[in-house]
């Protein structure tokens, strides 16, 4: 990290955290992942994130079709890009703790292009209407109504959010259905938002998958074990209460050292663990996102 952004102020590391998944996300873009590896995906973007001065605000997430969200590579993750995948690629980082949130819809089924355009669309209409003051059930309302009219159903039980400092979901909801909330952006703030698109013959809804292979720091206590003890302050050293995936460990433990680990941490609940989140019917679902800074000089998009 240069010293200029490490004495800038926690806007211009917002905005500096944004540029880098800026410009990730077009390196992302531009190449065919088919055949590729999640992990390969994982590990290109992450030391990507890292090699530009920055770290991951959580690992990348990689999802294909009826999963939505919550899947990262494991260890050894033989999972693979299909050649008709419909792909949501989610990345983070920060500096300093001041996080930008961004992801890209990779369409490599043309019966999909058509949503995933939608969705990025979606996304458009919506930052029109993120303003200082401005009600967050807004966004839903825009997202909704655009959904419909494109043919789609939005997602309805996962929303954009607040960022802040070491927190990817913090303080308010930005929804993409409305609902009555007095929630409102102000100024200063930093938010993702994030519309999901299924097919009419879709639940609209997300459910928990059985695969949980992200985890975050809950309480840095002691357990009495200094093995666990060991591997709190290291996740703590690492990432503090950000999410992160067995696999950023694997230097210091095998694998089997850190599923024990995890597994004791979780029952002790030290950690959390987060589902991957799957379109209740099956259906395919596309994401677009952007991080938005309230600055005193208008709405900054950073991603």
């Amino acid at each position: 990290m240069s010293l200029t952004v490490a004495n800038a102020s926690p806007a211009e590391k917002y905005k500096a955290a944004g540029q880098i998944t800026r410009e990730i996300k077009k390196q992302i873009d531009s190449r065919d992942w088919r055949g590729k590896t999640y992990a390969e995906i994982c590990e290109f973007v992450e030391g990507e994130i890292r090699s530009k001065g920055a770290a991951p605000a959580f690992p990348v997430n990689v999802c294909a079709n009826d999963s939505a969200a919550h899947y990262t590579a494991e260890i050894d993750d033989p999972r693979k890009v299909s050649e008709n995948a419909l792909l949501k690629v989610d990345i983070g980082a920060h500096i300093d703790g001041y996080v930008a949130d961004t992801a890209v819809t990779l369409c490599y089924n043309e019966d999909l292009i058509e949503m995933a355009e939608a969705t990025k669309g979606a996304l458009g209409e919506a930052l029109k209407e993120v303003k200082n003051g401005g009600k967050t059930s807004d966004i839903g309302r825009v997202v909704e109504n655009y959904a419909a009219r494109r043919g789609y159903l939005p997602i309805e039980n996962l929303s954009g959010h607040q960022l802040d400092y070491y927190q990817v979901h913090a303080g308010a909801s930005v929804p993409n259905v409305w609902a009555p909330s007095l929630a409102t952006f102000k100024l200063g703030n930093f938010y993702a938002v994030e519309p999901f698109f299924t097919t009419r013959d879709g639940a609209g809804v997300v459910a928990e998958g059985k695969t949980r292979n992200i985890f975050s720091l809950v309480a840095r206590k002691r357990t009495k074990d200094k093995k666990l003890d060991d591997f709190v302050e290291l996740i703590w050293s690492t990432c503090r209460t950000l999410p992160f995936p067995a696999r950023w460990f694997k230097e210091y433990y095998k694998k089997s050292e850190l599923d024990s680990n995890i597994a004791q941490l979780l029952k002790a609940r030290i950690l959390r663990s987060y589902p991957e989140l799957l379109e209740a019917k099956g259906q395919p679902v596309a994401q677009a996102e952007h991080t938005v800074g309230i600055l005193p000089e208008g709405v900054v998009v950073l991603t």
